[in-house]
């Protein structure tokens, strides 16, 4: 496997996906209607369906976000959302996630980079994702993983991640966690997109020097 492509699959979910500085992603209009997390993880640990169609009610769009910012078509995220609910269901449980929000886009995320893996090899990729994978690759050799420690890998982005300002870990995960285009960052941010793209060039820096004083690389 690609280690730029295992970095992306292994970054922590930093990026709150509900708290202050973060994308509108899911505004539910009648959000009392819809099921807690407490209440998803008790039904799941029953096998119970019906917890998926509330995943999906609560968080669909969400989902639907991440998965098509990496992948080219609908069908594709569509396939993707799917195969991510089954991997939610055969892990919870055993699995008890703080947040499902947080754990169903992260196997949405990983699902996704498979599949653009496999479209890309047959020269139908598209999205955002191959763009900022390209821009880590500037700092980040491109090898195999095999036998690469996952746990220390982790370990290291999120000291990384805890080493930046909360605007610079805003702009990096926006940019590589959330993939968010260089536009829509520098808008957001009320910067130039040339601000953003300097700021991501020196963050990529510092994370080369994180890897090298691990030994990360292969």
């Amino acid at each position: 496997m690609s280690f730029l492509v295992h970095v992306l699959k292994v970054f922590s979910p930093f990026y709150d996906l509900t708290g202050k500085g973060t994308p509108s992603l899911y505004k539910p209009e009648r959000k009392e209607h819809f099921m807690e997390d407490t209440e998803i993880i008790t039904l799941l640990g029953q096998r119970e369906e019906s917890a998926l169609h509330a995943v999906t009610q609560r968080y669909g769009r969400l989902l639907r976000h991440f998965a098509g910012q990496i992948l080219p078509t609908a069908q594709d995220a569509e396939e993707c959302i799917n195969d991510a609910l089954l991997d939610l269901w055969n892990t919870i449980p055993p699995k008890q996630p703080a947040s499902v929000a947080s754990y169903a886009v992260m196997l949405v995320r990983r699902r996704a980079v498979d599949r653009v893996r496999h479209l890309t090899a047959k020269k139908r990729g598209g999205g955002v994702y191959p763009v900022a994978l390209e821009e880590l690759g500037d700092c980040i050799p491109d090898g195999s993983t095999s036998g690469e420690d996952t746990d220390a890998l982790k370990e290291a982005l999120d000291s990384f991640l805890a080493g930046l300002s909360d605007k610079d870990r805003r702009i990096f995960m926006g940019r590589y966690f959330a993939l968010v285009p260089i536009e829509s960052l520098a808008k957001s941010n009320g910067v130039t997109k040339n601000t953003i793209n300097i700021r991501l060039s020196r963050m990529r820096k510092k994370l080369k020097s994180c890897l090298e004083e691990r030994r990360i690389f292969v």
